[in-house]
């Protein structure tokens, strides 16, 4: 290493000492105590956790906060398999020029049957589903997953990952006697819906800092309806 990096080196290495100190400082001086410590997200965005002014942190409690994780896991997987029933339900009266299922009403078990067998032993295929279906719909239900997880404090990583079985289930299993697994849903659903399922997370919680506007109410409602469930629709 030339003596020019070197000394860039240890100058940055100072000036990241600095901030990290100071940060510490703010904390330090804080009056909260560990009990409130113990009741704030940890990896809520930096922007709602450090403030200008006492007590620094902000305080985000929700229901089921304090369960253990398999316990957060069959709830969110019972609201799961409600919204797919329902949703399974709504495409099966949509026309097939909709839905995109393929059911032979006259040979209907044993086209699912077959549908089943091509859709674990062939690989996805690019779908022609309607844009809305594509991305506005399948985006929208992969932030359903991701915040029945993330409205009970699950971290972001917990969050993302239950998203993702829940879209492997709905592709495979839910869809997989209807039509082929898509490669557009397999790709966009969880992408989408987990940042999508953040944004709307953390717009609930900045609502929800000094009670909720009847507005705000209805926003919530349709962006993030999952946290509307975990909380018994309990705004305040």
């Amino acid at each position: 290493m030339s003596n020019t990096m070197f000394r860039i080196f240890i100058i940055l290495t100072l000036v990241l000492f600095h901030f990290n100190m100071n940060g510490q400082t703010v904390i330090g001086n804080s009056s909260l105590n560990s009990s409130v410590y113990s009741n704030i997200f940890p990896d809520t965005l930096k922007s709602f956790l450090v403030r200008k002014n006492p007590p620094y942190l902000f305080k985000a409690i929700t229901n089921y906060r304090e369960k253990p994780l398999w316990n957060k896991v069959v709830k969110a997987n019972n609201y799961s398999l409600g919204y797919n029933c329902a949703i399974g339900a709504f495409l099966l009266i949509l026309p097939e020029s909709i839905s995109q299922w393929n059911i032979n009403r006259e040979n209907n078990f044993y086209s699912i049957r077959h549908q089943y067998h091509e859709s674990f032993t062939s690989p996805p295929v690019v779908d022609n589903d309607l844009f809305i279906l594509n991305y506005i719909g399948h985006p929208y239900q992969g932030a359903f997953y991701y915040n029945t997880m993330r409205s009970q404090g699950a971290n972001e990583l917990q969050s993302s990952l239950f998203c993702l079985g829940q879209i492997l289930l709905w592709e495979y299993v839910w869809e997989g006697g209807m039509e082929q697994p898509s490669i557009q849903d397999l790709i966009i659903t969880p992408l989408a819906g987990v940042l999508i399922g953040e944004f709307s997370h953390v717009a609930t919680i900045k609502m929800r800092r000094n009670g909720f506007e009847w507005y705000e109410k209805v926003i919530v409602s349709i962006i993030n309806p999952s946290w509307v469930l975990n909380n018994n629709f309990k705004f305040n």
